[in-house]
């Protein structure tokens, strides 16, 4: 989205992107995108060629709009009091926050993973798309470096293959709650719980033997 410098284009892209999360990218049209966004459909395909393209773009923007909500967590006063494994807890039920809160985004991924999956995208579009959600890993790394420092977190740890699969895990139960109940032994009515389960799983293995602080309700920011 930062690539783009024309005001209008980007507003093309947070119209489309709207329009993916309410229908899916299957169900929006290229004249649907430049009626949403008031202008004429030739002005869309000469600004960005395919609907490939657009989604590719829209889902950087809900990235960085997600990752704009994690910045607001860190920079919180109540945050910054916290030690490395309470840091690393808030963003992480942060996540489970951000994912049972906003389901129409998590379809939309859902979905355009399936496009990346089947190869649509180009290889600039996929490692551009990469760079977005890649810039969340600091984030966290910031936290674990903390934890490491102030004794909070137990050492021994590979945190890059720790936060991968962590975040493979929410992503993936998140949308699969997303795609909803599907086979009569499906019961999502504790969708929520199942999250922030994978995120006490992970969290007790950072810690060992040592109890996991409560972070208050109340305290964690929500959108």
């Amino acid at each position: 989205m930062k690539d783009l410098k024309d005001a209008q284009d980007q507003y093309v892209v947070e119209c489309a992107a709207e329009l993916f999360m309410q229908h899916g990218i299957d169900g929006v049209k290229m004249v649907d995108i430049a009626r949403a966004a008031g202008v004429g459909v030739a002005t869309v395909y000469r600004h960005f060629s395919t609907k490939v393209h657009v989604a590719s773009l829209a889902a950087e923007l809900l990235w960085e709009k997600f990752n704009e909500r994690l910045h607001e967590l860190v920079e919180s006063d109540w945050f910054l009091q916290l030690n490395g494994l309470g840091r690393l807890q808030a963003l992480l039920e942060g996540y489970c926050d951000a994912y049972s809160e906003q389901r129409s985004f998590v379809k939309f991924i859902d979905e355009f993973d399936r496009l990346i999956l089947a190869g649509e995208l180009s290889e600039e579009e996929l490692e551009q798309y990469g760079r977005q959600i890649d810039s969340f890993y600091v984030i966290f790394e910031d936290a674990y470096a903390m934890g490491r420092q102030d004794g909070s977190i137990r050492r021994g740890i590979d945190f890059r293959r720790f936060y991968v699969a962590l975040a493979h895990a929410l992503m993936g139960v998140a949308q699969k709650l997303g795609r909803g109940e599907i086979i009569p032994s499906d019961d999502f009515s504790c969708g929520v719980e199942e999250l922030r389960g994978i995120v006490n799983m992970a969290l007790w293995s950072l810690v060992g033997d040592e109890p996991i602080p409560e972070v208050p309700v109340n305290a964690r920011t929500r959108g």
